[in-house]
């Protein structure tokens, strides 16, 4: 089960269509924390509480602000104060500095679109070999660890392995957030705390496959996005321009790729 710092138990009205009954429902927490890089102010995030180092790296490297989990010399989570306090090396404070300048612009047109827009070839993709069963395998992980959807319906989920073909004993990282963009965060920062190497490395998410997901996987490296949602038509360009392999809709045996090809059975 979702531990009690994760949700909240409310008292509501449920309603059945024939009547109205008292309940107790849970409802995922959402909570902000502040990011604080070399002693300034960086980025107020709400997330779901836990894991708030993975979501902070995470965060660093799919925005931009780092450009490898070396750069970050000290990071510590000061749970009363909601804060996370990073101390990066002398020489990433250029693209910090770069990466600030990006972010000060607002959404729409947006930070995101801008953001995807620079993300240009010969950006180093991961060319990921996915098959039906890697989709088939993702989706079944993802289904089994969201605890805390299962509690709240309140969540979205990001599993990561980071090879293809999936093995089927992983690893594959799950991570569950409030926010689509928290969950990715904070399955990559995790696979990069914990040393994995991204080889050949699939993303799959719960929900909707936006341009924001695509870019911040793209970021680090990350050749291989789906999930069971519905790609944007941002997403999809981005991910055939930057030879991207996309799909949606995945179900138990049914799914769409609008990016990429799949890999051969021989693969």
């Amino acid at each position: 089960m979702p531990t009690s710092g994760e949700f909240e138990e409310f008292d509501c009205l449920v309603h059945d269509g024939m009547s109205t009954i008292p309940a107790t429902r849970r409802v995922a927490a959402e909570e902000p924390l502040c990011i604080y890089v070399n002693g300034q102010s960086l980025a107020v995030l709400t997330r779901t509480p836990g894991f708030e180092q993975e979501l902070c790296l995470g965060y660093l490297l799919t925005e931009g602000f780092i450009g490898s989990p070396g750069d970050v010399v000290r990071m510590k989570y000061l749970r009363e104060a909601e804060r996370v306090e990073v101390e990066l090396a002398a020489s990433a404070e250029g693209r910090l500095a770069k990466a600030r300048r990006t972010h000060t612009a607002p959404y729409g047109p947006g930070r995101a679109a801008g953001r995807a827009e620079k993300l240009a070839a010969p950006i180093a993709v991961a060319a990921a070999k996915v098959s039906p069963a890697d989709l088939q395998t993702m989706a079944r992980v993802l289904r089994s660890y969201q605890r805390l959807f299962e509690a709240t319906g309140g969540t979205h989920a990001a599993a990561l392995s980071p090879d293809t073909p999936v093995p089927p004993d992983g690893p594959v990282i799950v991570r569950e957030d409030v926010g689509r963009c928290n969950a990715v965060d904070k399955v990559i920062g995790a696979c990069y705390m914990q040393g994995l190497i991204l080889t050949a490395p699939l993303l799959f998410l719960s929900g909707r496959l936006s341009l924001e997901t695509v870019a911040k996987a793209a970021q680090v490296g990350i050749g291989a996005v789906a999930g069971i949602g519905a790609p944007t038509t941002s997403a999809v360009r981005l991910a055939r321009r930057l030879g991207m392999f996309l799909a949606g809709f995945v179900r138990s045996d049914t799914f769409t790729v609008y990016a990429g090809s799949l890999a051969s059975p021989a693969s």
